[in-house]
């Protein structure tokens, strides 16, 4: 956002902005500053280099919890929120932040992007269904297997062992089957 106040410090050479926000950065006192500053041969009021360290140090406040904000909101969507739930939730901060600024908008646009949100809801929990579903008959898929496999041995023991009803009665039992 372009400042409409032109400020002192806004002449300065890169190198003398550069040595006051360091300066800033390193948290020195604004008197040391102006000192750095005499340096390297520029002189500027120990004042405006206060305003413009109170207006540094408001200006990485802002940026810092804009940075927190899209930290947090990466974090949601990392927990892996309903997408509609995202999208609420951004469209209110919208709203608080400029409560005309959605006066201008689309609604069918903003409609047809939430029910884009909605039908990847469905898709994500229909892929999560199928592999529920996937890992239901693999695990019947094995047991059917091991059952086959007790039968083949139950059918593969020697006839000294067993008698051909002894085997029938096994493998009934091995698949469930009842005799009466």
């Amino acid at each position: 956002m372009a400042r409409l106040v032109h400020k002192t410090t806004d002449g300065l050479s890169e190198e003398a902005q550069r040595v006051m926000r360091a300066g800033f950065h390193a948290k020195k006192t604004y008197a040391a500053v102006a000192r750095d500053l005499k340096e390297i041969g520029v002189e500027v009021n120990e004042r405006t280099i206060a305003r413009r360290g109170q207006e540094w140090g408001e200006e990485r406040r802002r940026r810092q919890a804009a940075r927190d904000y899209v930290s947090d909101l990466v974090a949601a969507a990392a927990e892996n929120p309903e997408a509609s739930q995202v999208l609420g939730a951004l469209a209110t901060d919208a709203l608080i932040a400029d409560p005309d600024g959605f006066k201008a908008g689309d609604p069918i646009k903003v409609q047809r992007l939430n029910l884009r949100a909605e039908e990847l809801r469905l898709k994500r929990d229909e892929l999560e269904i199928k592999k529920r579903l996937v890992s239901t008959v693999e695990t019947r898929l094995g047991l059917l297997e091991a059952r086959e496999l007790r039968a083949k041995a139950a059918l593969e023991k020697p006839d000294a062992e067993m008698t051909p009803e002894q085997r029938v009665r096994e493998i009934e039992a091995i698949y469930g089957i009842k005799h009466g």
